[in-house]
């Protein structure tokens, strides 16, 4: 982990920003803090599921497109959600594709690589609306994530 900020009032942090080299370990990682955070700004357990999911294929679109560069986990409650952000210094940005859903016609090795292609569809189908901006020599990828309130035992009010 390279570096953290977390910005407030006095009623409790709304932001926080955490700054990572992009290694193969920082989805986990952010994972983790995503989770935490979520928790602790007492979100409904799907919208802590979801955030989690969103904020893992966010840096993993991060960290391959700049290995071992500076990357940095943004999150943020905003009047329309949870806004979730990862900024990475390529300013290429993502690319949309349609995985390959058709059944393999032979067998496929244990080392045969990841086809990927699914990130920004799982993002999109989980999200308001999200997109990607010019910032800083490089882009932000970002989603903004409806939050339902949560119901005790199941009774709405």
């Amino acid at each position: 982990m390279v570096s953290a900020l977390v910005e407030g009032t006095s009623a409790g942090p709304l932001a926080l920003r955490r700054g990572f080299l992009a290694t193969p370990d920082v989805p986990r990682q952010g994972r983790l803090i995503v989770e935490a955070q979520t928790l602790q700004w007492e979100l409904p357990q799907s919208t802590v599921d979801d955030a989690v999911l969103v904020a893992s294929e966010l840096l993993t679109n991060a960290v391959r497109a700049t290995p071992n560069a500076p990357i940095s986990l943004r999150l943020a409650l905003v009047e329309e959600g949870l806004r979730i952000g990862v900024w990475d210094s390529s300013p290429e940005r993502p690319k949309t594709s349609a995985p390959d859903l058709r059944m393999p016609t032979q067998r496929i090795p244990d080392n045969a690589s990841d086809p990927g292609g699914w990130g920004l569809g799982i993002i999109a189908s989980l999200s308001k609306h999200y997109g990607c901006r010019p910032e800083h020599e490089g882009k932000c990828v970002w989603a903004v994530l409806g939050i339902e309130p949560s119901h005790e035992n199941g009774v709405s009010p």
